[in-house]
């Protein structure tokens, strides 16, 4: 009943991590990759990408992938646009995933169950950064547009980080919360882990004195505590992935 719409570039190092609970996932029906830059990615950006997502993906041998590679695609919208041209006849819900983002498969689960007579049409998903101990985490008040309601010829919206949003052309980009079909998904139903902050590119975590951090996104500084992780709240490529150095 799930699709799952998944951009990828030079993220081999954590994409595996993101795929495994998704693929074990029964209510996943189809995973589409995306796989490579687009005209006007940022100049000097581009490095070695080892490994790549494409022998990561292969080496994953799931019948559930769709895998595909472009290099000219005009911005992110339009290249999971051509990947949504291939969703499956049983798609009832579009969950988009960026590589870096890991989902615990209980919550994948529960996500599922809550689907079945979810009150909206789309929702925002909590997300919790984690630290690269894997022990612990970064709480910001930060949901991200994640989940919609398929409607076939809905597609990515250009401009900006409009790309997240997955919508009929019926539908309005940013409607008002809980009166125009969106809200924030439930933390007890699901949330996501995010590992953008401890990848070796990354410079979003900046700790403090005082032993708090100061997390870099968005344009914004924003604060935050660090918190413990239990070992079971962690989706099952992390525990098996303790600790490791990305």
């Amino acid at each position: 009943m799930i699709n799952v719409l998944m951009c990828a570039h030079q993220s081999g190092d954590v994409i595996g991590l993101a795929l495994r609970q998704l693929i074990d996932a029964p209510c996943v029906t189809k995973i589409l990759i995306a796989d490579g830059p687009h005209i006007g990615h940022a100049p000097g950006t581009t490095e070695p990408d080892a490994p790549s997502v494409r022998s990561v993906v292969d080496g994953l041998a799931s019948a559930k992938v769709l895998y595909q590679y472009t290099d000219n695609c005009h911005g992110m919208a339009e290249k999971g646009n051509r990947a949504l041209e291939h969703v499956s006849p049983d798609c009832q819900w579009m969950l988009y995933v960026e590589s870096d983002e890991v989902y615990h498969e209980d919550g994948l689960a529960r996500l599922a169950e809550f689907l079945t007579s979810a009150p909206y049409g789309r929702y925002w998903i909590k997300t919790a950064d984690l630290y690269p101990d894997f022990d612990h985490c970064i709480m910001i008040d930060d949901w991200k547009p994640r989940i919609y309601r398929w409607y076939p010829g809905a597609r990515c919206q250009s401009g900006g980080h409009h790309y997240q949003f997955i919508l009929h052309a019926s539908q309005k980009l940013k409607p008002n919360a809980r009166t125009r079909g969106m809200d924030e998904l439930p933390c007890s139903v699901c949330q996501m882990f995010h590992l953008n902050g401890l990848r070796k590119r990354s410079r979003r975590v900046c700790p403090q004195p005082d032993g708090t951090v100061i997390w870099l996104g968005g344009g914004q500084k924003r604060p935050s505590r660090i918190h413990n992780v239990a070992r079971a709240a962690l989706p099952r490529s992390l525990r098996d992935s303790k600790k490791r150095n990305l």
